[in-house]
């Protein structure tokens, strides 16, 4: 996928992400900072792009404390990190990162409660079961998931950066 094309997704319109600064790598890369449009202080991202504007990797980088524990977890969380999956990772391997996304949209604490405007069909419910050690991870209790699939390989770790205890998302291609 092109960056042009990943610009045009819903990560972008929806979160209003834009650019704060490129930094060129030694590689011929080009890493591209991004922030969204609210609650920048806590969500940080990069892409790394070819020169033909390729995304070879995009990470999403997300406060600890912010996105919740066991007790509650953010839904504002839930939904970037969703909408970033299915944005960042390539046509061939969403059918398969489409469990991913959805295990963390269905991620609650302990101390949350859902509750529907309407009732739920069959339909509108998660078509496969939540990734039990992808679940532990994104409330901080276990330390790294990892799936690889055809084209990329999706990583989901609890990591300390900028001094930060944070949760990064990376999805990065292996072609």
């Amino acid at each position: 996928m092109s960056y042009e094309e990943l610009r045009k997704t819903d990560l972008f319109s929806f979160f209003s992400f834009s650019e704060t600064g490129r930094r060129p790598m030694t590689d011929g890369m080009q890493e591209i900072h991004l922030k969204p449009g609210g609650f920048q202080e806590f969500i940080d991202v990069t892409m790394k792009i070819d020169r033909s504007q390729k995304v070879h990797q995009g990470v999403l980088y997300l406060d600890r404390e912010w996105i919740g524990s066991p007790m509650t977890v953010s839904p504002f969380g839930k939904d970037l990190a969703k909408s970033f999956i299915a944005a960042v990772t390539p046509p061939i391997d969403r059918k398969k990162a489409d469990n991913v996304a959805n295990t963390i949209w269905s991620v609650q604490g302990i101390s949350d409660r859902e509750i529907a405007i309407q009732p739920q069909s069959p339909k509108d419910l998660v078509p496969e079961l939540p990734i039990e050690e992808l679940v532990h991870v994104f409330l901080g209790i276990e330390d790294k998931f990892e799936m690889k699939l055809e084209k990329s390989c999706i990583t989901v770790e609890n990591v300390t950066d900028v001094g930060r205890k944070r949760l990064r998302i990376s999805i990065e291609s292996v072609e």
